[in-house]
């Protein structure tokens, strides 16, 4: 409203501020109907929607009850589960399966450290047991073969794939390398989301029938670069071997101790300098674990010490570290050793895996490792009181019929096959599970195999025969279809209340002014009044309420169904006699549960068959377009949360709503500003009337 001023009632005397309160009321009741009539809406809107979720609702149901497998569950009956069990798909075929005998049952290929020779060897020397927990360095000496040891450092870094037709990633340490047939290989393991790629130097070494396997490393820049798309957001997982790393830090003045990011330092490297250190501009040298200034040859001044076992170093000489900020950066190795295992796959494929194992690394981590590889499919445990290794293949059966299923290299596998003593160590098991089934001798690498959607599971070895049989789970089928009956009864009963909800015609919505008179409660009582029976005898709900029951109870005419089954009373699902209900449904179970036990096929086909005409669709198909005419003619009505008003019709009326308030409040705040006006004025003539009354009063008192 505008703001003017306004003298209320000084001369007169009059409460001009209720005069016009008053004066405005009257003015008001076209507001206030259009006010109301904006709040009508947006309760239809509300009702509308929560209804709407029902239908939405009922829909999703319907969309389930097309599914085969709501009217196809089986179950199954062994006669002696202590030799078979078993478990059918929704698609097994009913009916009975026999297995005369089983003669052996599958097992998983096993090699155990020590098997290859005549007497079980021990990985320990005698009275040095090793301890899993403890790094595997510092036990090197314990090992009765020892432990060879290389030098470098393992390294892991983590990437993210950002979408490149061709993907890059930059290394910050170059690896070691080996080459074979004149093709270099880094000591790299490379993962793109759990998939395993090769390395080499050079594109043109990648097989034609391998591409998507490889990447290729660029010595001179560091990158490594994949041979095919890596996807957005993929993670890229390197592990590698790195013949030293440098690390460089900024200490401040004083500093007593600097500790490496790696905690086992080689200071061997066959008669190369493995550790470097420099601090500013000088050079320092490692000898007997003291660090000297590399000027200093008689080492008669240690600046500090390196502990090579913790990677720790202690600074005993402050003057090294005199400035306020020194840039110290340190070279060196460590100690590594390699393992690599392959597996055979049933298909014949061979999984591969190399592990790097870091001196700080204990046979816990190592056996960790080979457990969790994803591929691999290899099981490794150590027996502290046996004192050896087992390395079982995850999966059971003859999956390498011309030789072992665990693979063990020769060259370069010194850790298995000298320092876990599998050198020579003989498998044993990994056989296939060999039986008789309905007269046809057979076998599995599995003990539990599928056969027609029926997947069995054999526990024992025998010779008397067994009977899985396979039938229609009635209870579950019953189950599926009284759920569906439920929810559309559900549906059927919150529609109707809405038709028949009573509607109070003097019960308008309250007014701001109306509510500051009332309590709480009478304004809830209020309200309920006020907003009840909006949808009374809505067309849009009768019409689909009508609908539904004649699709529901009608016949479905379609060749494949039996006549005996080819409409909902006929398997025992009926409508209430109670038609201001709505026409809910009613099930008689023994009828419902006899007819799915005598024509399964049928009662599937009743809810679920398709046509080219409504009368040849099942009920469920049906009742789906229909529902869904619904929804989207109450969408186009009343919108839903993620609409704006402007999408649907009665957000559209609102709006029009809106506006015309809008423009009614700015007429009336122009009535008050003149009613006030006028009464000003007239404030004003009383007021100068006063004035000019007093003045000339004054003369007659004077005289």
């Amino acid at each position: 409203m505008t703001s003017i001023q306004r003298i209320t009632g000084l001369a007169s005397g009059m409460d001009i501020d209720s005069i016009v309160e008053k004066m405005m009321t009257a003015a008001k009741q076209p507001l206030v109907k259009l006010q109301q009539q904006k709040q009508i809406l947006e309760w239809q809107e509300e009702d509308y929607r929560t209804l709407n979720q029902k239908y939405f609702d009922f829909r999703s149901t319907l969309s389930n009850m097309k599914l085969t497998s709501k009217y196809r569950a089986r179950t199954t009956a062994s006669s002696n589960e202590n030799y078979v069990t078993a478990t059918a798909a929704n698609n097994a075929a009913l009916g009975s399966a026999t297995i005369q005998s089983v003669t052996q049952l599958a097992t998983a290929a096993t090699k155990i450290s020590g098997s290859g020779s005549e007497t079980a060897t021990t990985i320990s020397k005698s009275g040095a047991k090793i301890k899993a927990d403890a790094s595997l360095y510092s036990q090197t000496g314990n090992f009765l073969n020892g432990i060879t040891w290389n030098n470098g450092v393992v390294v892991s870094q983590s990437f993210s794939g950002d979408g490149d037709a061709t993907a890059s990633v930059k290394l910050s340490n170059p690896p070691v390398s080996t080459t074979t047939d004149g093709i270099t290989y880094y000591a790299m393991n490379v993962k793109v989301n759990g998939k395993t790629y090769q390395v080499v130097n050079d594109k043109s070494n990648i097989p034609d029938n391998e591409k998507g396997n490889y990447a290729v490393y660029n010595a001179e820049s560091g990158v490594l670069t994949f041979d095919s798309a890596v996807s957005s957001g993929s993670s890229i997982n390197v592990e590698y071997v790195a013949g030293a790393v440098t690390e460089t830090k900024t200490l401040a003045q004083g500093t007593a101790m600097m500790q490496l990011g790696h905690g086992l330092i080689a200071t061997d490297a066959g008669g190369d300098q493995a550790f470097s250190l420099k601090i500013n501009n000088t050079n320092y040298v490692l000898e007997n674990d003291k660090l000297y200034a590399e000027s200093d040859t008689g080492k008669s001044s240690p600046i500090g010490t390196l502990d090579a076992s913790t990677g720790l170093i202690t600074f005993t000489d402050s003057s090294v570290l005199s400035g306020e900020s020194n840039t110290v950066s340190v070279t060196y190795s460590s100690k590594y050793a390699t393992m690599s295992l392959g597996s055979y796959n049933e298909d014949g494929s061979i999984n591969k895996a190399t592990f790097y194992i870091d001196g700080t690394d204990s046979l816990n981590t190592v056996m960790a490792d080979v457990n969790n590889h994803s591929t691999l499919g290899i099981g490794m445990y150590y027996d502290a009181n046996a004192d050896r290794v087992s390395l079982t293949r995850k999966s059971t059966g003859d999956l390498n019929k011309d030789g072992d299923e665990i693979i063990i290299g020769g060259s370069g596998n010194d850790f298995l096959n000298q320092t876990l003593q599998f050198n020579g160590s003989k498998e044993s098991g990994g056989e296939n599970a060999k039986f008789t089934m309905n007269g046809l001798e057979t076998e599995r690498t599995s003990n539990t195999f599928a056969i027609n959607g029926v997947t069995y599971t054999l526990k024992s070895k025998f010779d008397t025969p067994v009977t899985v049989t396979v039938s229609n789970d009635t209870d579950t089928i019953f189950k599926n279809i009284k759920d569906f009956v439920d929810q559309y009864n559900s549906l059927i009963d919150a529609v109707q209340s809405k038709l028949n909800e009573d509607r109070y015609s003097d019960y308008a919505p309250l007014t701001d002014d109306q509510r500051k008179e009332m309590t709480d409660t009478q304004q809830d009582q209020w309200d309920k009044k006020a907003r009840s029976g909006l949808l009374r005898n809505d067309m849009t709900l009768k019409s689909s309420l009508s609908n539904m029951r004649s699709l529901i109870y009608s016949k479905v005419n379609n060749a494949n169904i039996s006549s005996e089954y080819n409409q909902l009373s006929s398997i025992g699902i009926t409508t209430t006699s109670d038609w201001l209900k709505g026409g809910k449904l009613e099930i008689n179970e023994d009828k419902l549960k006899a007819a799915i036990q005598n024509d399964p096929d049928s009662v599937e086909l009743l809810f679920r068959a398709t046509g080219n005409t409504t009368s040849e669709k099942g009920i469920v198909q049906r009742l789906y377009d229909s529902v869904n005419n619904t929804y989207n003619t109450i969408v186009d009505k009343a919108g839903k949360s993620t609409y704006v008003n402007t999408q649907f019709t009665i957000g559209k009326n609102i709006n029009d709503l809106t506006d015309k308030i809008s423009d009614m409040n700015d007429k009336l705040g122009k009535l008050e500003d003149r009613y006030y006006a006028q009464f000003t004025a007239m404030e004003q003539a009383i007021q100068k009337y006063n004035s000019q009354y007093t003045y000339l009063s004054s003369f007659f008192s004077n005289s």
